[in-house]
This record gives C-alpha cells, structure tokens and sequence, in this order.
C-alpha cells in the first residue's frame, strides 16, 4: 500500500465510533505504511502518531494555520495519500495540500457538509480518489452527485470485542447497583448524546417503574450527561438509572453481562442519524435481545421482528412496549437474541475490514 497519512480529529483511546473505525482498520497495518496525525487530547504523541492542532476557531477557513505544518509533516514522511474521516474541514484541507487523498464518510458528517457546504463538499468528493461508506445507508445520502460505482467503496465497520471478563469485577458492579434476583436490566452504550436516545429509555422507566423492576444501565460519556442527570432527579430515578463514563474497554463486557435487554433507540431528525452502531453488534454478539431505533444504519444491520425490535423515532410509547414484551415473553426473547447473534457472524472482524481497506490504500 501507499504510505498514507490518517488526518482525523478523533483516534484512539477515545471512544467514539468514528475513533474505533479508523483504530481498528489500521492498527493490523505496518507502522512504516502509515502515520496518524489528530488533534484529540485523549490521544498523545508516540510512535507513528502525532497530535497537532489541526484548527483555529478564529480563522477561516479553520485549518488555515495547520496547513504548512501538515504539508510538511507529508514532506518529512514521504506520504503518497490522505485518508481523512473527517470531510469538514479535514478533507477541505487535503483538497488543497495537492496529494492524492481518501475520504470516509459516515452519516452526520455528510449530511451536515451538504447542508452547510454543498458546493465545497461535492467538489472535495468528486476529486477525491476514493469514497468509504460505513453503510450502503451513508452511500444513499451522496447518490443524487452520481458519482461512478467504483469511486464509492463500502467497509461496514468492523467487531473487534474481547468477551471474556472478569467474575469479581463483574460481582463488585452487580453489588454496587444493588441488582437483586427479581430485577431485570437494561443497558445502553454509546456517547452521551441526543440522537442515541438514551432520555427516552429514560422516561420509559419512569413510566415502568411501579410495574416492573428495572434497572438502567447507561455507559458513555459525552456532553448530554447534564441533561440526562437532570431527567433522572427530575422523575427521581436515582435509585434505578446509572450512568458509568470512563469505563474501560476490558471491563465494558461486565456491564453487557449483566444485560437482560440492550436498548438504543437511537433518533434522527433532517441531519443527524445514526450511521451504524458498532454497540449493536456487541450486544448481538453476546446473545442479548435488542431494541434499536427504526432508522440509518441499524436498520441495515437488522430488521424488525426477525433478529431486533426497531423503535419508531422518539416513540416512547412503542419502548415501553418492545420492553415489556421481551421481559413477559422471554421465549421470544430468546429468539430474537440468537437471531441477532446469526446476524452478527455476516460481519467481517477488524482484521479482515483492515484488509479490504488495505486493498483500497
């Protein structure tokens, strides 16, 4: 492959799924063939990574000061291309630092480039050498610029999750939330924000609280945590939603071993929408029953009634019923759950997405 420059603002350790996505499919790849240059402050310089300021929130265009120390980042390493996640404003600097470049797409990112930027976002992918999809769902959103079928290349991103954990750990959790033989709960993972729908898992709770005993698991962090803390006093669920940010990727399996139900259901509205979902594959990797949000890529990753729940958007009614109906019926439950698992084996692990994308670079 051709030396290449990964340009992102989000890498690994941090936690997002645009972090994990890149991570996984270039950690199997030579040091030598690539270089990592993010600007996240989760991330710190060491071997064939650097982190940079990539922009100025005073200057127009944002990446306009970090350009000559990019381009000579690219001088020093010998790099040949530019693979960019991020195709605001990352990918309108590789634009015009004149080496050929790669851009992957991913749903809010795309849809809120053609929003705000249409002409500059057509022009940054129609010169770019080649488009990543994370879905044939993300592929839709660009398919009114007709761009020809072999410029467009599709790379779901990839499971790589270790499912053995550790039992006292495990038990030290159980014990700290009080879990009791007749309590049922439910799980969440992903970043604290409003279109994972974690507030209307919230509300549905609330309004389950006197039927059933629940318990709800939130794992993430993100900058909705306040709003969600505010919803959990306001209907005083203190003793029955906990959220758990900062939680290690060894010690995330715990929290999905204590699962009676995962629940995303993620929302969207004109611009934001879920683009895949890693956590739903973890989950259905792990045999739990899902309910997931009717919309973006998890309704490519599963369908309703076959292998997962689908929510309608922001229904909280329809939750209340999808919950209730996997934990009174746990025969379908069950069902669905090993459904869900069968649907996680179509995926390719990181390895194999590494090596699709190595034949693309």
């Amino acid at each position: 492959m051709k030396k290449t420059l990964l340009l992102t603002h989000e890498y690994y350790p941090f936690k997002g799924g645009v972090a994990r996505y890149c991570y996984n499919m270039f950690k199997f790849f030579d040091k030598d063939d690539y270089l990592v240059v993010t600007d996240h402050p989760e991330v710190k310089t060491q071997d064939n990574i650097i982190n940079v300021r990539l922009t100025h929130k005073f200057i127009k265009p944002s990446w306009l000061f970090s350009f000559w120390k990019i381009r000579k980042i690219i001088k020093d390493n010998d790099i040949e291309q530019i693979f960019t996640p991020n195709i605001l404003p990352l990918g309108s600097m590789a634009h015009w630092l004149g080496v050929p470049y790669i851009i992957s797409l991913h749903g809010l990112d795309i849809n809120l480039a053609l929003k705000n930027k249409p002409r500059l976002t057509a022009k940054i992918l129609s010169r770019a050498d080649k488009i990543i999809v994370n879905t044939k769902n993300t592929a839709k959103l660009i398919s009114h610029l007709k761009f020809p079928q072999d410029k467009i290349r599709l790379v779901y991103p990839s499971l790589d999750f270790n499912a053995s954990h550790n039992p006292d750990k495990l038990l030290k959790i159980k014990q700290s939330l009080n879990i009791e033989s007749g309590d049922k709960i439910l799980l969440t993972v992903g970043r604290l924000n409003r279109r994972k729908g974690q507030d209307i898992v919230i509300r549905a709770v609330n309004q389950l609280k006197k039927e059933l005993n629940l318990k709800y698991i939130i794992v993430g962090s993100g900058d909705f945590k306040k709003e969600l803390l505010l919803l959990i006093r306001k209907y005083q669920l203190q003793d029955r939603v906990f959220i758990y940010s900062g939680v290690e990727d060894e010690d995330l399996i715990c929290y999905y071993k204590l699962a009676d139900i995962f629940v995303m259901p993620n929302r969207h509205d004109k611009t934001d929408i879920e683009g895949f979902g890693v956590v739903f594959l973890e989950a259905a990797r792990l045999s739990i029953p899902i309910i997931g949000g009717n919309s973006g890529g998890v309704t490519e990753l599963f369908t309703h009634e076959k292998n997962a729940l689908l929510v309608n958007n922001e229904n909280v009614d329809q939750l209340i019923e999808y919950i209730k109906r996997l934990l009174n019926n746990p025969e379908e439950a069950d069902k669905l759950a090993k459904r869900a698992f069968a649907r996680s084996q179509d995926f390719a692990d990181a390895q194999e997405q590494s090596l699709l994308l190595s034949k693309v670079l």
